[in-house]
This record gives C-alpha cells, sequence and structure tokens, in this order.
C-alpha cells in the first residue's frame, strides 16, 4: 500500500463525502470539503482557548495577552481556510490533472488536517495549565508553532491550487 493511497483511505475516514479527487467534476466539492472540515476543527479550538482565556482572566495569570493573540490568529485562520476561492486560476478547470500535484495536494490535505486535531488537542489542554504559569507558558509556544505550521502548510496547498 502506498503512501499517497494510505494518506488518501485516512482522509476519506476523517471527511465524509471526500472523493480523493478522483473525478474532475468532484475537484471543487472535495477542496471545499477538506478545508471546511479544517475549518469546522480550527472553530472548536477557538472555543477552547476562549475558555481558557476566561479562566486565564478570573486568575490574572500572565498569559492572558498570549492566549488572546493566539485566538486572534486562529479566527484569521479559520477564516483563510474557509473562505479560500475553491481552486481559482484555473487549476480545476484543466482537463487532466497532473498526478503528482493531486498527490502533493493530499500530502497537503492530511497535513492540514494533522496539524488541526494537534491544535484542538493543544488548545483542550490550555484551560487546565491556567494554574500553572510555566507549564501554561510553553503550551501558548507550542500553539503558536502550530498555528504558525498550518498557515505555511496552507500557503504551499495554495500555491499547488493556483498552479505556481
Amino acid at each position: 500500500m502506498g503512501k499517497e493511497t494510505k494518506l488518501l483511505e485516512k482522509l476519506e475516514l476523517v471527511i465524509p463525502g471526500f472523493h480523493g479527487y478522483k473525478k474532475k467534476e468532484l475537484l471543487r466539492e472535495d477542496d471545499r470539503i477538506v478545508r471546511a472540515k479544517v475549518a469546522d476543527i480550527l472553530v472548536q479550538a477557538r472555543k477552547e482557548i476562549e475558555r481558557a482565556l476566561q479562566r486565564c482572566a478570573m486568575v490574572s495569570c500572565s498569559q492572558l495577552v498570549a492566549i488572546d493573540s493566539l485566538r486572534k490568529k486562529l479566527v484569521g485562520l479559520e477564516g483563510r481556510v474557509r473562505h479560500a476561492e475553491a481552486g481559482y486560476a484555473g487549476y480545476f478547470d484543466r482537463i487532466s490533472v497532473r498526478e503528482k500535484e493531486l498527490e502533493k495536494l493530499i500530502e497537503y490535505d492530511a497535513k492540514m488536517i494533522e496539524l488541526a486535531e494537534e491544535i484542538l488537542s493543544k488548545a483542550k489542554s490550555l484551560g487546565g495549565e491556567v494554574v500553572n504559569p510555566q507549564a501554561l507558558g510553553l503550551s501558548v509556544l507550542e500553539l503558536d508553532d502550530k498555528l504558525r505550521a498550518l498557515e505555511e502548510t496552507l500557503d504551499r496547498r495554495m500555491s499547488i491550487v493556483v498552479g505556481e
């Protein structure tokens, strides 16, 4: 079983209705549902960060500004993922989509799902760490790194979609 097949199966299990870009007429739909799934996970993460922010405000923790900064980054990233135009610049209008590009697209899709789930997991742990400033500070930094990694993965994915 190849790397692409494993990633494709993973995406099909995580994202109901995903067709793996197998049919040209479903390319835009697959693109949309992958991005919607990632955006939905990011919304859950934002809600967890907002809970942590409230707890942090209640105990006047020193990471209040940093947590709010993460929340703002997450809101921006969620919007970018959800509202990016599907297959613009004619990528999905091509008659034949090159297999190598599709493999890369599937890899980036799997990476985006993985990073979004890691962001959600980290966001869930923030609220419990409010009473431990050192652990909270470390988690804030790790979460910021994950957000940056997702943003970079999204940029690379979009460069494929626009044919760069």
